[in-house]
């Protein structure tokens, strides 16, 4: 099938408290406001005007996980196949300010969908400075009620490429067509688990823990290696209680047509999520961040 999605797009998220979340995501990870606005604040990890979008909203949640179409072809062929599926479309018009079209499609499973043609560009300059710890958004994990339709629906509606799975859907991988393992990741639930970002080197990654406790903070989860992807993690969670990832090393797949998915087991001896070992903590597994209309 070819591909519809060309690369990860944007989170959008819904705060009480936009200056304050941009900040923080700022001051730990080194992402540079791009955007600020009475309701809606735009941080960028290089010269893409958005990777995280914070609109102000009584509520914590995420509106929508925006993914970039490969033009705008693309996206009238999502809308064609969601209309075909009876599935509910939320608008076409984007929750990001410099984007010029999208569909919102709110799935049946519960994640919300923005499929979108580019974010603007911005001149930045040179990315790597001090105290820029990540280059790129990297991918979404999101919670799913029923897996197995999820997949179909990211493989069939999306034209997604499977990566890797475990035997029976509890996690599955999925890239666009920029080959990078996965730009998104699912198992069961109903939210967001984490969002992440591609670290310049692993030394960034040892930079987030220490401004974290500068911040009076730690580490939820890490350091450690995942075996599908073979990125080395860590997680924090941000003042809105979402999950947020720093990767290194994640593993770019080079032809669609000779890559075989792999096929893990789930249980204490794959050790799928770390390959090291050790196990998340009760704390990551319940930190699901839920979608809102």
């Amino acid at each position: 099938m070819t591909h519809l999605i060309r690369q990860m797009g944007y989170v959008v998220i819904a705060t009480p408290d936009p200056e304050g979340a941009a900040l923080d995501l700022s001051e730990v990870t080194g992402v540079r406001i791009t955007h600020k606005a009475a309701d809606a604040v735009y941080v960028s990890s290089n010269a893409r005007g958005c990777d995280v979008a914070y609109l102000r909203d009584e509520r914590r949640g995420v509106r929508a996980v925006g993914l970039e179409a490969m033009d705008e072809a693309a996206i009238d062929e999502v809308y064609r196949r969601a209309k075909s599926e009876n599935l509910t479309i939320l608008g076409d018009t984007p929750l990001v300010s410099n984007v010029k079209r999208a569909v919102r499609i709110a799935t049946p499973f519960g994640p919300i969908i923005e499929v979108h043609t580019p974010v603007a560009r911005q001149d930045v300059g040179p990315t790597i400075a001090n105290g820029k710890r990540v280059r790129r958004l990297e991918h979404v994990n999101m919670r799913a009620t029923d897996p197995r339709a999820f997949h179909d629906f990211v493989t069939g509606m999306l034209g997604m490429k499977l990566s890797d799975r475990t035997t029976n859907y509890e996690r599955a991988w999925y890239r666009a067509a920029d080959g990078f393992h996965h730009t998104v990741a699912a198992g069961p639930g109903n939210g967001l688990h984490h969002y992440a970002f591609d670290a310049h080197a692993l030394s960034d990654l040892a930079g987030v823990a220490d401004a974290l406790v500068t911040k009076g903070r730690s580490l939820l989860w890490g350091l450690g290696r995942h075996g599908p992807g073979n990125n080395l993690f860590s997680y924090y969670l941000d003042p809105n209680g979402c999950v947020v990832e720093v990767s290194s090393g994640l593993e770019r797949i080079d032809n669609d047509d000779l890559y075989q998915p792999g096929n893990w087991a789930f249980d204490s001896s794959s050790n799928v999520l770390d390959r090291w070992g050790s196990n998340p903590p009760e704390a990551y597994g319940n930190a699901i961040t839920p979608f809102v209309v």
